[in-house]
C-alpha cells in the first residue's frame, strides 16, 4: 500500500509538471508552446500586443503573426523568485526570441523559437554552465545537455519557471486592459 501511495504521488507530481511546463526539444532547439483561450481577433491581439512595446510583429500571413522581443527581461520576482534564487543567465541577461501566433475559434497558440540571450560575460562551472566571453548565447546552451536530446536537470527547475511565467505573461493579451478614447 506505501508503494502505491509513493507510486501515485510521483504520477500527480509528473502530470502536474508536465502541465506547467511549456517547453519541448524541436530538431535539437528548444521550443516554448502555449494555448490561450480569447474571443479576440487578429488584429485586437496585434494591437493590444503591440501596444505593450515588447512585442513586434513583422508580418501578418494566411492568419499567423510572425514577429520579434529583444531586449526582454525575464519576471523572476512575478514567478515567485529572489535574485539569490534565480540562476545569474536570467536576471543578469535580456532575451531575444522569434514567434508565431496562429488562430483558431476562441484560442491562439504562441511558438517561440530561437530564443537568445544577451548577458554579462562569467562562468557557473558548478552548475555546469558556462556564459561565453561577449555573453552572447542561445538557450540551448543552458537548458539542453550536450547531445542537445534532453533537458538539463539545473534547467527544469527554476529557470524553465521562470522563464515559462514570463512568456505567458508576455503574450496573454487577457491580461491588457485596453483603453477607450471616446470618453
Amino acid at each position: 500500500m506505501k508503494n502505491i501511495a509513493i507510486l501515485f504521488t510521483i504520477l500527480i507530481s509528473c502530470l502536474y509538471y508536465s502541465q506547467e511546463n511549456s517547453f519541448s526539444i524541436n530538431n535539437k532547439q528548444v521550443v516554448w508552446q502555449k494555448i490561450y483561450d480569447s474571443t479576440k481577433n487578429i488584429d485586437e491581439v496585434k494591437n493590444i500586443l503591440t501596444s505593450s512595446g515588447k512585442v513586434n510583429v513583422t508580418s501578418i500571413e494566411s492568419g499567423i503573426l510572425n514577429g520579434d522581443v529583444s531586449d526582454y527581461m525575464m519576471d523572476y520576482k512575478g514567478a515567485g523568485n529572489t535574485r539569490a534564487g534565480t540562476p545569474i543567465f536570467i536576471y543578469s541577461s535580456k532575451f531575444f526570441t522569434n514567434f508565431k501566433i496562429e488562430f483558431k475559434e476562441n484560442k491562439y497558440r504562441v511558438t517561440i523559437t530561437n530564443i537568445r540571450l544577451k548577458g554579462n560575460s562569467g562562468s557557473l562551472y558548478s552548475s555546469g554552465v558556462a556564459i561565453s566571453n561577449d555573453g552572447n548565447e542561445n538557450l540551448e546552451s543552458y537548458a539542453l545537455t550536450n547531445d542537445k536530446e534532453s533537458f538539463r536537470n539545473n534547467f527544469e527547475g527554476r529557470a524553465s519557471k521562470i522563464i515559462n511565467y514570463s512568456f505567458t505573461q508576455l503574450f496573454d493579451v487577457s491580461k491588457y486592459t485596453e483603453t477607450n478614447d471616446n470618453w
